[in-house]
């Protein structure tokens, strides 16, 4: 069983563009029988009829797409290589003329990764995520940054419990935040 990057993956184009782009993925009834060019490992977890009804139809799309191991082995390597029909991010984006934004986390092994357009070419970078420790059990865990949390809502792998915040340091970050509407309220 391989590890999965969750991804969400913004495409931007005239409407028959974005479209022809989206049919690269493999959707629920093409798992296992993908015919023609397509992503490899891309999956989106709905139906063709269904994901054009909800999202297409405009010049911007976005949506989640989940790939097996990484964006990088499925959208630029093409993985497999030698397997008919597999196509890259770049070959794409070419082909359909459209700017593609992509970040995925991958819990598993712990990065992330973000895909920009620049010049009709995909710009890719990959970063470890940061290691937080709970404060309630001491486990060490690796939480995504590619999109906005709330430590106190992660809970703990080991301990199932929200420990990733001190509360000694919220009482200080309140504290702070306090004196400086106080001194905001007395400048005005």
């Amino acid at each position: 069983m391989p590890n999965w990057a969750s991804g969400y993956i913004q495409v931007k184009g005239k409407p028959k563009d974005v479209e022809n782009f989206c049919k690269l993925f493999i959707f629920e009834e093409d798992e296992g029988n993908k015919k023609g060019k397509y992503f490899a490992r891309s999956f989106v977890h709905q139906s063709w009829k269904d994901f054009k009804k909800e999202h297409l139809g405009g010049s911007e799309v976005g949506f989640n797409v989940d790939f097996a191991w990484s964006c990088w082995s499925c959208m630029f390597e093409g993985y497999p290589n030698d397997k008919e029909g597999c196509v890259t991010l770049e070959w794409a984006i070419k082909k359909y003329n459209v700017d593609v934004t992509i970040e995925t986390e991958e819990e598993g092994v712990g990065f992330e990764e973000v895909i920009i357009t620049k010049d009709k070419k995909p710009i890719y970078t990959s970063e470890n995520m940061p290691l937080y420790k709970c404060y309630k059990c001491g486990n060490e865990q690796q939480i995504p940054t590619s999109r906005e949390y709330d430590l106190s809502n992660v809970d703990c792998y080991e301990c199932e419990e929200y420990g990733f915040v001190d509360e000694l340091t919220e009482l200080i970050k309140e504290k702070v935040k306090m004196i400086e509407e106080e001194k905001n309220e007395t400048n005005i």
